[in-house]
């Protein structure tokens, strides 16, 4: 079941997708994408003869056939699902981040459930934003994804969770706008500098029994006029975000001058994404993601590249933080 050549998507960009996502994932052994009614838009596998390999593609096709209606019926008023099936000596699993499509994986048995989740859903959110008709989508699997993806086995902590998480760094570089991407997944052109803090809260629902309520501190990025009062904005995080604007050039050297503020007022260990925002601008960047890396590395840090304005792993940085706090409650 094959979508008319007439409405294919970036071809290109899906399949980079794919491949990149099988590489990461020792017991994949074949992937595709579908819509909503089972026809497949691209396809993978680790068989000889590759994508699109007659073998797969007649395992993947006869699951869907199997499968689609139950997809339907069980999911179709959500935009968001994830869920495994095991068959003979197989596990099929099936994601989808967004209206359009779904993720299908076949991999080996022994292929751990949360790396095929935190992969799945990953993935799934980017094949949304490349059928959404973004051309530049980053294709590379974040470090953040690869930690997530190796966390245990097993049950996540029962109950609701309250995490203060405050988001750092210079003015104008996107702070506000990632707040809003997360909680309402909307963006806008205007620009108003917070000043002092701004507190959003947004809760996410890590699994049936496990929610994280996130209370979020948007902290103004006037360093020198605020420094004698941003000590009590900082008590009592429990992770920080120091984000910067990749397009603006000597940018990364705020990160340093951030977590000293930070360390300041927060004595404890608590976890610190330097967060690489408007990557979207890809003419205009001029802070590379391997110079991010060093800094990141040093410092002890994770790192992830965003876009507030398609929302790119927008919500994969909360959701980092999310399951890194619940790990500790």
């Amino acid at each position: 079941m094959m979508v008319p050549m007439e409405n294919l998507p970036n071809l290109d960009l899906l399949q980079s997708l794919l491949t990149n996502y099988m590489f990461d994932i020792d017991g994949a052994v074949a992937v595709a994408i579908c819509d909503r009614d089972g026809f497949i838009i691209a396809s993978n596998s680790k068989e000889k003869g590759g994508t699109d390999s007659d073998s797969i593609m007649g395992a993947i096709s006869a699951f869907l056939d199997i499968y689609i209606d139950r997809i339907k019926s069980e999911f179709q008023t959500q935009s968001n699902f994830f869920n495994i099936t095991s068959m003979q000596d197989k596990k099929f699993a099936y994601c989808s981040m967004g209206p359009r499509s779904i993720l299908t994986t076949i991999a080996d048995p022994a292929t751990s459930e949360v790396e095929l989740r935190i992969y799945s859903e990953y993935v799934a959110g980017k094949i949304e934003l490349v059928l959404e008709g973004y051309d530049k989508v980053s294709t590379e699997i974040p470090e953040i994804i690869r930690v997530l993806s190796k966390r245990r086995e097993g049950k996540l902590p029962k109950g609701r969770f309250t995490s203060k998480l405050i988001l750092t760094g210079d003015f104008k570089v996107g702070k506000t706008s990632l707040i809003r991407r997360f909680i309402e997944n909307l963006f806008s052109e205007s620009y108003i500098s917070t000043i002092g803090v701004e507190i959003s809260k947004k809760t996410v629902v890590m699994d049936e029994d496990t929610e994280v309520n996130f209370v979020l501190w948007d902290i103004g990025g006037q360093i020198s006029s605020m420094a004698p009062y941003r000590h009590r904005f900082y008590e009592g995080a429990s992770a920080a975000f120091i984000v910067i604007d990749r397009t603006r050039p000597n940018n990364l050297e705020s990160v340093k001058s951030w977590y000293k503020d930070i360390k300041e007022s927060v004595t404890r260990n608590i976890p610190v994404v330097i967060v690489g925002n408007k990557s979207d601008l890809q003419e205009e960047v001029v802070i590379s993601e391997e110079e991010i890396k060093v800094v990141a590395k040093e410092l002890g840090f994770h790192y992830i590249l965003t876009s507030a304005l398609t929302g790119e792993n927008v919500n994969e940085a909360f959701l980092y933080i999310a399951y890194r706090f619940i790990e500790k409650a």
